[in-house]
């Protein structure tokens, strides 16, 4: 450290010699930077969630490439008085289906209503089978409203889907592909949107649910997250104004955070990176997190000027220049180990395997990196450039105040023989808090992310009482061979599987080729109900499915078989989206699967909800190894920065109790362990070990300059300590906004955050310390510390 020392001030005097120039380059650099930041787009693509190599995953792109069905999104129309069987609300059924269907990314064949084209009746005649568009024209006579109103009785496929089972409701079910050149969901709902608003009036009540709405909604509150940033900086700045009272002090830490956004911002835009749910909320930490830094910076400036003027009497402008290179040559070494460690940190999230983690973690890291970079060149040359600070300002920042008092009963504690009991609570509240962990649940409802109240959870409660359900899993059917699902086995099994999936709750129910060939049978045995059943023979099935295609269309069975009978698709309709049980379905359905199908059949699992579920693995899996890798990585580097194996536990050890603590506050307040819990407990390791390596630093520098272990104790708290609260408090602080956000995501995120920040650096001041005084380790008190705690010893007992 002595030797970056050294270089550091080397560095240091250069900057100062020719600030004006460093301050020109930056700008360049950032006018650079912000030209790339306009490439930015908020990208929703579920891809972003799901990571690729997962079977679910696979299955899923098998079956939007096959079938469609990623981006099922369901429209409800519910008349206010009456039923849907008025020519009035057909008319509108019908109109809104053709104009969707017309849209550009619509999957034409997934596009269903009880006007669609591929919604057909199936008849019995004396010469075969009839075929026909189940409502060709609107009814309007009481005749051919009974009519409809059979023909869709006569299949149960469209009950519950297509129509509610009460008829007090009637949807329009829509596919839709993504525009990989534009990944928005919202495009697509804003194109729905105008068809829809046409044809409300007060006649009927229109809702709109699936997939692309809800995501829609995500990207309408993403474009809100420039107003939380604004209220974060607000934020942000008042604890800087707390922590020096000056507006010099307030203003170069800010303006630290906003360069270092707009760099993390621009180097995105040039990676094209896009914006997503993780990465909204990763400004509001670059924004903290260097402002927290620059704190550190400009406490010490303040220290080192103070000190040059009372004791070497250097006029303002001199004791300045003086106090920058002394202020970055004693705590830059550590600063640049601490923001080393955590860019390193967050880099490390690169290799998760869920696509949005590693774009927050190489965010988060280059954020960091923006940050240090600019708080040795920025900070450094502004400073020589502005006036000196004047009396009435350094005597401002030098007044005690409430922190001052707390730290001071800290370093008494400490030094006073408490450091036993300090640990001992400590410990205690670790274990009480980490109490929760059983109660910790894995989990990923996106529905779960909007307040109950929002309309976009209001209007999927109304459809999901009324209709099947607005969440979808597939199951992809594969034969060996051509025509392998007209073999009657194989549509037995699939039966089967349905039968099972429509006895459990929350699935509300299920379709399938299955479904119409019993029909046709039906229908060709004088509609008995009885007869709705599957046909035993093969050669029968295929007779069936010869009659419906001389009368029907050869799409009509495009979203649940191919062309070559080979492949299948089982559609389920479920009321909740929570991956727990849609995990706890397939695993029952699994022993279903083997007991009925042959065993050249594969059944495969995809579909929207299955795509959470695979989140939800891998988040389990690797949410445990990334952050055994994170405590891995600060546990070495700061080994071998402190040259010291103790030096390293010292740094790593407050960070399990961090962890335990997050993840037991996460079991006690019912937060369920997602992709926004990662984010919170990344943080608390890659900020967490700067606390510590500052504290430790600073008590190094402060013990060998007084040689006393309460001199040391009492002046590294109230420096580097206060520091490390200003620095936590400027990330609660910029957090603390997003609780007044109206989607759940955020404020989950926010509590998360702010509780493991708190605990952070409180295990830093009183942990970590304590752990010190009981211990003595060697890399820290060195060969003195016997003679150290002998002397400390004497001044207790003098007491």
């Amino acid at each position: 450290m002595a030797t970056l020392s050294r270089g550091l001030r080397r560095y240091t005097e250069r900057i100062i010699k020719s600030p004006r120039m460093v301050i020109i380059a930056i700008l360049a650099v950032t006018a650079l930077l912000i030209s790339r930041a306009g490439s930015l787009q908020i990208d929703l693509d579920p891809d972003l969630w799901a990571p690729q190599t997962h079977p679910y995953i696979q299955a899923t792109n098998e079956l939007e490439k096959v079938f469609g069905g990623r981006n099922v999104t369901l429209i409800g129309v519910v008349p206010r008085h009456g039923d849907i069987y008025q020519p009035a609300v057909l008319s509108k059924i019908q109109r809104m289906q053709q104009a969707i269907q017309e849209l550009p990314q619509a999957v034409r064949h997934n596009v269903l209503s009880l006007g669609a084209r591929k919604v057909k009746s199936i008849n019995g005649t004396s010469d075969g089978m009839e075929v026909r568009q189940m409502m060709e024209r609107i009814p309007e006579t009481p005749e051919e409203i009974a009519q409809l109103k059979a023909a869709v009785a006569s299949l149960p496929i469209y009950v519950g889907t297509l129509v509610s089972r009460d008829g007090q409701a009637a949807a329009i079910v829509a596919d839709f592909k993504m525009d990989k050149a534009r990944p928005s969901y919202s495009a697509i709902v804003d194109q729905i949107r105008p068809i829809v608003d046409r044809e409300r009036d007060p006649q009927v009540d229109i809702y709109l649910g699936g997939l692309p709405v809800m995501i829609s909604w995500f990207e309408f509150y993403l474009m809100k997250m420039p107003i939380f940033f604004g209220l974060a900086l607000l934020a942000v700045t008042a604890i800087q104004w707390w922590s020096f009272r000056s507006i010099q002090g307030m203003l170069l830490p800010t303006l630290t955070a906003i360069l270092s956004v707009i760099w993390a911002i621009g180097l995105m835009g040039m990676l094209g990176t896009h914006m997503d749910p993780m990465n909204t909320t990763t400004p509001i930490l670059i924004m903290a997190v260097a402002a927290g830094h620059a704190i550190q910076i400009l406490k010490r400036y303040y220290e080192e000027y103070h000190r040059l003027r009372t004791t070497t009497f250097l006029a303002p402008k001199k004791a300045s220049r003086a106090a920058v290179v002394e202020s970055l040559t004693r705590v830059g070494p550590v600063m640049v180990l601490a923001g080393l460690i955590a860019s390193i940190t967050f880099y490390s999230l690169a290799v998760t395997g869920i696509p949005m983690v590693r774009h927050f973690g190489v965010f988060a890291g280059s954020g960091v990196l923006s940050a240090l970079i600019l708080e040795f060149t920025l900070i450094p040359a502004l400073r020589v450039v502005l006036p000196a600070p004047s009396p009435k300002e350094t005597a401002r920042e030098r007044q005690k105040g409430i922190l001052d008092r707390l730290l001071l009963w800290i370093a008494r504690s400490l030094t006073g023989g408490r450091a036993p009991w300090i640990i001992a609570a400590a410990v205690a509240v670790v274990v009480l808090v980490a109490a929760g962990l059983p109660l910790v649940h894995v989990d990923n409802s996106n529905k779960g992310y909007f307040k109950p109240t929002s309309e976009f959870r209001v209007h999927d409660d109304i459809l999901n009482a009324r209709f099947a359900g607005t969440s979808t899993i597939q199951f992809l059917i594969e034969t060996p061979t051509q025509d392998g699902l007209k073999d009657p086995k194989v549509l037995q099994a699939i039966a089967s599987l349905q039968a099972f999936l429509e006895s459990q709750p929350q699935v509300g129910g299920t379709q399938s080729l299955v479904d119409l060939i019993k029909r046709m049978n039906q229908a060709m045995n004088g509609d008995r109900q009885e007869a709705y059943t599957l046909p035993t023979r093969r050669d029968l099935i295929a007779q069936y499915l010869f009659l419906y295609s001389l009368s029907g269309d050869p799409q009509d069975f495009d979203s649940l078989v191919d062309n070559d009978y080979r492949k299948a698709a089982v559609w389920a309709y479920l009321k909740t989206d929570s991956s727990a049980y849609a995990d706890a379905l397939f695993k029952k359905a699994q022993s279903v699967i083997a007991r009925n199908f042959p065993g050249n059949v594969t059944v495969r699992m995809g579909g929207s909800l299955p795509q959470t579920m695979a989140l939800n693995e891998v988040v389990t899996r690797d949410k445990f190894r990334n952050m055994a890798q994170m405590v891995a990585i600060v546990f070495v580097l700061s080994a071998l920065a402190l040259r010291s194996f103790a030096g390293g536990l010292f740094v790593a050890t407050p960070l399990v109790a961090v962890i335990l603590a997050n993840f037991g506050l996460m079991g006690w307040l019912g937060i369920p362990l997602d992709i926004g819990a990662a984010t919170a407990a990344a943080m608390a390791i890659g900020i967490g070990a700067d606390y510590e390596l500052y504290l430790l630093f600073r008590f190094r520098e402060e013990l060998a300059r007084s040689g006393s272990l309460v001199i040391a104790t009492r002046d590294s708290l109230l420096t580097s300590g206060k520091a490390v609260l200003f620095v936590a408090l400027s990330i609660i602080g910029g957090y603390s906004v997003l609780q007044f956000s109206e989607m759940a995501w955020y404020n989950r995120i926010s509590t998360l955050v702010m509780a493991t920040m708190a605990v952070s650096a409180l295990s830093g001041l009183f942990f970590l310390r304590a752990l010190m005084m009981v211990f003595k380790p060697r890399f820290i008190f060195g060969k003195q510390r016997e003679r150290l705690f002998a002397a400390l010893a004497e001044v207790g007992s003098s007491k």
